[in-house]
């Protein structure tokens, strides 16, 4: 009988760290945008995101709907403030029934907001706000960790904006170009069982450490990924007066391709205190510890500091409402949004050369997200005191297939319900506080990595996903 062949260990090692690393560029973390962030404005957090026809009477209109910046009754209008959300997580595993708690910190999106009416036809304003972006992240013993132990992506959007009431009080118009600023961090672990040695059995197939007796989910190793990107595109919109109680009004947002070509992947070994039992052809014989076999692949082997490109595309996104004010005192909004997350096809890695002989395969990642839609709806009253109140709802169907549901988000249906005061004090200012909440009814998926189209769901998923948040805002309010 023919032994197994361990004649290009040396070369071997390398090919093991390639093969361990192609999930690591993994740029789904920009997926958390399956949950893109509408925490733009503590008004229209305590709205649930609805208001496109009637917005919300400051200066966040320039994300909301750029036209209407032009109606404010004020000269000049700035809102500053900031959301905290904070999400909760877990993972119900189907063959041991364990559960495992998410740990994603609190993040906290701000937003900030000027705008100056010229003269009652024409305005200009800027704005800074958040619509993409979130953490996922698990403890250390949680057996997705190798396709995503945390995940990070902060894109900021800057926008310069113009507005002009092309019919005076009936019909305007306004918009501007979008500056885009994304970091993007992916940390995972690595496995070393379906790890290949370099070697071939007599059967042709490829010698893994598991084969060697090394158990499934032993990490032995983590690496990080970081980039920056620039991206360009536009928001605009538009407001039409139907009558003096009803209004249409309608924004969008343009995709934006984000390419983060000067992204870096660092490793760091992680020991696994195991021993060689048994000789085989060197380094694997006998008392010879597993990490320092590995430790060579940290320092000048394939798991070394290395460039990484990618890109992301975030997502164009579109909203149309309608708003009442024909009730004293209360405004009520309704509004259909759409987000095109049909953009998330694949997405490219491509791994750099750098000083080791060995550059990690280039991989393309499979999404095949869908198109997202939502329902939103609010209600706001002003008291004769000036202050204000604003409940809403928002139901928004995921844009992630089944066989999506990972651990870098496993997104779900979502039912949002808000509410929040606006108090006005000094003459020219005002405070906005809001809470919103975030429930869904859970969704099975997956841990294990899809390395092809034709793996479904069934032969995936392998436990049920939970998930909710609870958002905060607050948001200060100066006119003149």
């Amino acid at each position: 009988m023919k032994q197994m062949r361990f004649d290009h260990l040396a070369r071997g090692m390398y090919v093991a760290g390639a093969l361990a690393v192609p999930a690591l560029a993994a740029p789904r973390l920009a997926l958390a945008q399956g949950f893109g962030l509408n925490e733009i404005g503590s008004c229209s957090v305590a709205r649930a995101g609805a208001g496109v026809a009637s917005p919300c009477p400051d200066a966040s209109r320039i994300f909301w709907n750029p036209a209407t910046t032009v109606r404010l009754p004020e000269r000049v209008s700035l809102l500053a403030g900031a959301a905290a959300v904070a999400v909760n997580g877990a993972f119900v595993q189907d063959t041991t029934g364990t559960r495992y708690e998410g740990d994603v910190p609190v993040e906290v999106p701000p937003h900030l907001f000027a705008n100056y009416r010229l003269q009652r036809r024409f305005a200009l304003g800027f704005g800074v706000y958040v619509p993409y972006g979130l953490t996922s992240q698990w403890k250390g013993d949680f057996p997705g960790r190798f396709s995503a132990l945390k995940a990070t992506l902060a894109t900021i959007y800057l926008q310069p904006n113009f507005a002009f009431d092309v019919i005076p009080n009936r019909l305007a118009i306004g918009g501007g170009p979008v500056i885009g600023i994304s970091e993007v961090e992916l940390t995972q672990a690595l496995e070393l069982s379906s790890t290949a040695t370099g070697s071939v059995a007599p059967d042709g197939t490829p010698v893994t450490f598991g084969r060697l007796g090394v158990a499934p989910g032993t990490e032995f190793g983590r690496a990080t990924l970081n980039g920056s990107a620039l991206a360009w595109g536009f928001n605009v919109g538009a407001q039409l007066q139907l009558t003096n109680s009803l209004s249409l009004g309608a924004r969008y947002l343009s995709e934006m391709d984000f390419g983060y070509d000067g992204a870096t992947a660092e490793f760091t070994q992680t020991p696994t205190n195991l021993v060689v039992g048994g000789n085989l052809s060197a380094p694997f014989l006998a008392g010879t510890p597993v990490d320092a076999i590995l430790a060579g692949q940290f320092s000048a082997g394939a798991l070394t500091t290395r460039g990484v490109k990618t890109s992301i595309k975030h997502p164009a996104q579109a909203q149309v409402g309608l708003g009442f004010t024909g009730i004293p005192n209360t405004t009520i909004n309704l509004d259909y949004a759409w987000i095109g997350w049909s953009a998330f096809q694949e997405l490219p890695v491509d791994f750099q050369p750098n000083a080791s002989p060995v550059t990690p395969p280039d991989r393309v990642l499979y999404e095949d997200f869908d198109d997202s839609q939502a329902v939103r709806g609010s209600i706001d009253y002003a008291f004769a005191n000036g202050w204000r109140a604003m409940v809403g709802a928002h139901i928004v169907k995921t844009p992630a297939p089944d066989v999506t549901v990972t651990p870098l988000l496993p997104d779900m249906d979502r039912f949002n319900f808000a509410g929040g005061v606006s108090i006005p004090f000094g003459g020219r200012y005002a405070l906005d506080a809001s809470y919103l909440r975030v429930e869904t009814e859970g969704r099975r998926g997956r841990i294990l990595e899809r390395t092809d189209r034709a793996q479904t769901a069934a032969q995936l998923n392998g436990g049920w996903y939970e998930l909710d948040a609870n958002i905060f805002s607050v948001s200060l309010k100066a006119t003149w």
